[in-house]
């Protein structure tokens, strides 16, 4: 298969949304901006879509204000695998949230699914959506 994904090339998307979590965290707006193409997109069906870094932009700044520094960003179950064509792959990932005002609550959990492309030879999320994971536990 001439589209596979090297070992390098697996590595350097573990790394990638390592980084993420990081930079969300760390409130580094312009590096997780980034981590984008130009024309990326960031999907959270039902709650809205940022497209293109402007808009990017401002989700970032609403999850530093609305985090107020406290959230911790984790993704974690990275699978990767080569895209339509060279220079791209697809991921899933969990995406876990916990606020730490209250003790580590559960904010947020997502099944992540990207779309990236390689970009002047780095990994960038062409389109990114975050769908909320519904579980529902069963008391009997």
């Amino acid at each position: 298969m001439g589209n596979a994904l090297s070992v390098e090339d697996r590595l350097d998307i573990a790394d990638f949304f390592n980084r993420y979590g990081y930079l969300v965290d760390d409130n580094d707006q312009e590096a997780w901006l980034d981590l984008f193409t130009p024309d990326g997109v960031f999907d959270v069906p039902g709650l809205g879509l940022s497209s293109g870094r402007e808009q990017l932009r401002e989700l970032i700044q609403r999850v530093a204000d609305g985090s107020g520094g406290h959230w911790r960003h984790q993704l974690t179950n990275v699978l990767a695998t080569a895209g339509d064509g060279p220079g791209t792959a697809r991921v899933r990932t969990y995406g876990l949230v916990t606020d730490w005002r209250g003790g580590g609550a559960l904010s947020t959990f997502n099944n992540y699914r990207c779309d990236l492309r390689k970009v002047d030879g780095q990994w960038r999320i062409a389109r990114l959506v975050a769908e909320p994971t519904r579980i529902t536990v069963d008391g009997g």
